[in-house]
């Protein structure tokens, strides 16, 4: 009896190959993917990498994306084979079969799945490790032999999580029968086939998500809003997209139909009848290939801008190629001193952009048009980050101002800041003081500073004596919590390679260290310091940003085939529902080219509405995912635009490739 089974469940998978082909196909490409993901995150060569923290980190994210994704898309393909099986099921439980042998029959045709699944993905999976381990390598520039080993530990996640999703799969195939009598089952691809009524409140329900939504993408502003209204966002749009193809298209297609001109043409009459009957099954699948494609289009787009642009990330967080900051308990300037035994060690002529200003930073929070130091008021929601500086300090740091500023009295404040201040005085600490000057200024180096704050402004005062007097305030009202006086020393090298301006950096790195040294009696002033150079971070920058990059095309390459299989699997699925209707069509006298053109109607309705669809969210999009981008330094808005527009383009390429390949297959099974 046991042999049976197996026999059994080998015919079976052979007499439905076209749909179990593509299922393990889909299952053999995703364990392939899990396994290499998990092969990078638990890589030796990249543990030995300085800064590698970070990209371990995104693998590990990558590696429970993919187990997510593939339990949803598995768990779907498999819910459209094992309706299109209803039949056959139902035909083998008339003829004798119990509910009991039926399941041992689906049990064993889940095992082979499995085991081909399995075998095969882990096989693909090392086979390629070393080749996707070579192309990271190439993205985030690390010139290293490339050693092959086989990840038990991937091995492992990959039969555990799969072998789950196997068991799963035939639990919900197994119930899907038990709960079913056997003319259900003989009627089960034609389940669903009334017509559906129009959903006024779900369609209510689809716009105000959308609309809401796309509120929220559209006028936020501040970066950390952003950040956790995001994801609200998403989860509006889901919803929203998941309601308006449920409902809407029920009364779109209904709107098509009550055109007579349109409806009662030969090529929309079939159709748009077959797609409104069948509607509900549909609407989800539309829904998912439309955020599929807006999640392919978003991850791929912002992982390339962030790559593309690293050298504009990299200038933006590091303005000049050495920084030198020293933070004071007090208003001390010792950067002259500083910057004499840097430049006793390198020479000064080798050198352009120098700035050397101290200033006061305060943390201010917004109370109506007014700013305050008022701890009730600060918060990270609307929270600006000030600079207290004296002019002369301000020049400095800006000499484009030189000639703007003009002379400051005592008691007199230049207010610069990111946006417009119109105020007559400006309160700090308690202070008034009047504003002789305001300047909006949004082109700075320290905005890099601010992103996750509303704004950078500065308190410009008339010497290094009113700026200790605020800072003695500060101190007596924040107590412990006072902030620090800051020395920062800034340049540029004219020229040298990379290598050069690194052994130049760790001189100038030994000489602060050694001036302090010194200087002990500076210690007790001292809070802490710190030497920055553009060179020495370039490669955690190509590390966190290619590794994103990696992570984006891995991850978009995961979803296009979901979506992908997606398409497919509705395709003929509907192909064989539909095929009963040309055929009768066909017999009452229309003709092939005509049958042609109908199925050529209906694949468009169903391939435009996705794409138009996730077009317009990418499109409302784009103000909210540009901040967050701008959070992680890239502030080049056109280039985010032109990556976004290109990767529209090539999926728009794809997408037309899928829908003339399953337009075809389609008409064949019609046929």
């Amino acid at each position: 009896m046991g042999k049976l089974y197996f026999k059994l469940a080998k015919t079976n998978l052979s007499n439905n190959k076209p749909f179990y082909i593509p299922y393990i196909i889909s299952s053999i490409i995703t364990v392939a993917m899990l396994y290499m993901m998990s092969f990078l995150s638990d890589n030796k060569g990249l543990n030995k990498i300085m800064g590698a923290d970070s990209l371990a980190t995104i693998f590990r994210l990558g590696v429970g994306i993919i187990v997510i994704f593939s339990y949803i898309f598995l768990f779907y393909t498999n819910s459209f084979i094992i309706k299109r099986r209803k039949k056959e099921i139902g035909v083998y439980n008339i003829l004798g079969m119990e509910k009991r042998h039926l399941s041992k029959v689906l049990f064993v045709e889940t095992i082979y799945s499995a085991i081909i699944s399995l075998v095969c993905g882990i096989i693909v999976g090392i086979a390629f490790s070393k080749f996707i381990l070579m192309v990271l390598y190439g993205i985030i520039g690390i010139h290293k032999t490339v050693e092959f080993f086989v990840n038990i530990h991937g091995i492992i996640l990959c039969v555990v999580s799969f072998g789950i999703l196997f068991l799963l799969t035939f639990l919900y195939n197994f119930m899907q029968i038990k709960l079913a009598n056997p003319i259900e089952l003989l009627r089960g691809t034609n389940v669903g086939e009334r017509e559906p009524k129009t959903k006024i409140f779900m369609t209510i329900v689809g716009v105000v998500c959308l609309a809401i939504a796309y509120y929220i993408a559209i006028t936020t502003e501040n970066p950390l809003n952003v950040l956790t209204l995001f994801f609200v966002a998403v989860l509006l749009v889901i919803i929203g997209t998941f309601a308006l193809f449920t409902a809407g298209s029920i009364a779109l297609l209904k709107l098509l139909r009550n055109n007579k001109k349109f409806y009662y043409n030969k090529r929309h009459f079939m159709a748009v009848s077959g797609m409104l009957y069948r509607m509900k099954q549909n609407a989800a699948g539309l829904a998912s290939i439309c955020i599929l494609s807006t999640m392919v289009l978003v991850v791929i787009s912002t992982t390339v801008s962030m790559y593309v642009g690293i050298q504009d990330e990299l200038m933006a967080r590091y303005p000049n190629d050495v920084c030198v900051t020293v933070d004071y308990n007090s208003v001390i300037d010792k950067s002259s001193e500083i910057e004499k035994a840097i430049f006793d060690e390198i020479d000064s002529a080798e050198v352009k952009n120098k700035k050397a200003f101290s200033y006061l930073s305060v943390f201010v929070g917004q109370k109506g048009d007014d700013f305050t130091t008022d701890k009730e008021h600060l918060s990270y929601q609307n929270s600006y980050l000030f600079y207290i500086l004296s002019k002369d300090d301000f020049i400095k740091k800006d000499s484009s101002f030189k000639d703007k500023i003009g002379n400051i009295s005592k008691g007199e404040a230049v207010v610069v800041l990111n946006k417009k201040y119109d105020k007559k005085d400006i309160k700090i600490f308690g202070k008034n003081y009047k504003v002789n000057k305001s300047f909006e200024h949004t082109e700075d180096n320290d905005l890099y500073m601010i992103s996750t704050l509303n704004g950078l402004g500065y308190i410009i005062l008339d010497n290094d004596e009113s700026v200790q007097e605020l800072y003695d305030m500060q101190e007596k009202m924040l107590g412990k919590g006072a902030n620090y006086y800051t020395n920062k020393i800034r340049f540029d090298f004219k020229s040298g390679n990379k290598k050069q301006k690194a052994a130049a950096y760790k001189k100038i790195d030994n000489v602060v260290k050694k001036y302090f040294k010194e200087n002990k009696n500076d210690k007790k002033e001292i809070s802490s310091y710190w030497v920055e150079s553009r060179q020495e971070n370039e490669q955690n920058f190509y590390l966190l940003y290619g590794g994103l990059f990696f992570l984006g095309i891995f991850l978009g390459t995961m979803f296009l085939i979901v979506t992908v299989m997606i398409i497919f699997y509705k395709q003929i699925t509907e192909g064989y529902d539909d095929r009963e209707r040309y055929q009768i069509l066909e017999k009452v006298g229309m003709s092939s080219r005509e049958v042609k053109d109908t199925i050529k109607s209906q694949i468009r309705i169903v391939f435009v509405l996705p794409i138009f669809a996730a077009a317009v969210h990418v499109t409302a999009a784009f103000p909210m995912v540009n901040r967050i981008l701008k959070m992680l330094n890239l502030n080049n808005e056109k280039l985010f635009a032109g990556c976004l527009a290109a990767t529209i383009i090539v999926f728009a390429v794809i997408y037309y490739l899928v829908f003339k390949v399953t337009s075809r297959a389609y008409y064949k099974i019609v046929k």
